[in-house]
């Protein structure tokens, strides 16, 4: 089903405004993340509420294999592809694992409650044949005759919607989107190129971002990611098995 891995990313929503690239908050984080070898970066930010382009701390692997933004109003950590089909990024439970361990390092250090929570993933499907790709968009779209004369090559569907779940026996409203992209393109491998003409999956399970009370310590942020996965590992297989 899987083929390539091209990302996983958690975030949580909060004001982290205090949590600037200064010489005692790089050096305070670096201490807290030493065993990782992270090294320090900065990267520019541009939110709704200050146009203008500001400096934020990033810490990352050598490699880029993690990264970490910590922007004003919120924390994002990425898993990022080191090889062509992203054997290293794992399975989704080990990367919550870590990415709970990494946000507790930094609410220690900084703490504060969050008022949202996210997990996002990215992949492409096992190559499939003409009809099979074509079979994925009948499956998916009811289209005008334009459309189902002369099958798309291209196209994107995107739906979301609002689930119910507990987090330490509160009542939280998650948004599930689910994105399939059929996508195009070129991929190097070593020295070849080949073509690509694959099925993309995204996956983004929120927290709704109408209630901005800070109500996500630790122990609702580790319940979150302790269980998000399952809730993902769910909607992939329901989506992967429809389109079979």
């Amino acid at each position: 089903m899987i083929d390539f891995k091209l990302k996983y990313q958690a975030t949580i929503f909060l004001n982290a405004n205090d949590i600037g690239a200064t010489q005692k908050n790089i050096s305070d984080l670096m201490m807290d993340f030493s065993d990782k070898g992270f090294i320090p970066n900065i990267f520019q930010e541009i939110t709704n509420l200050n146009p203008q382009p500001q400096n934020r701390f990033r810490l990352q692997a050598s490699n880029s294999e993690w990264i970490i933004n910590i922007g004003s109003l919120r924390i994002d950590i990425e898993k990022n592809p080191i090889d062509m089909k992203g054997a290293n990024l794992g399975g989704e439970l080990d990367f919550c694992k870590d990415v709970t361990d990494f946000f507790a390092r930094i609410l220690k250090r900084f703490p504060r409650k969050a008022s949202r929570l996210a997990f996002v993933s990215r992949f492409l499907l096992d190559e499939m044949s003409k009809e099979q790709l074509e079979g994925a968009y009948n499956k998916l779209f009811n289209s005008p005759n334009i459309y189902t004369q002369n099958k798309p090559f291209e196209w994107n569907w995107r739906t979301a919607a609002r689930i119910e779940k507990e987090i330490c026996d509160k009542k939280e409203e998650f948004n599930f989107v689910t994105t399939v992209n059929r996508v195009n393109g070129e991929i190097k491998n070593g020295n070849q190129l080949s073509l690509l003409d694959r099925i993309e999956f995204n996956f983004d399970i929120n927290s709704i971002p109408f209630n901005s009370e800070s109500r996500f310590g630790n122990e609702e942020i580790k319940y979150f990611f302790d269980n998000v996965y399952t809730w993902h590992e769910d909607i992939k297989n329901e989506m992967a098995n429809f389109l079979k």
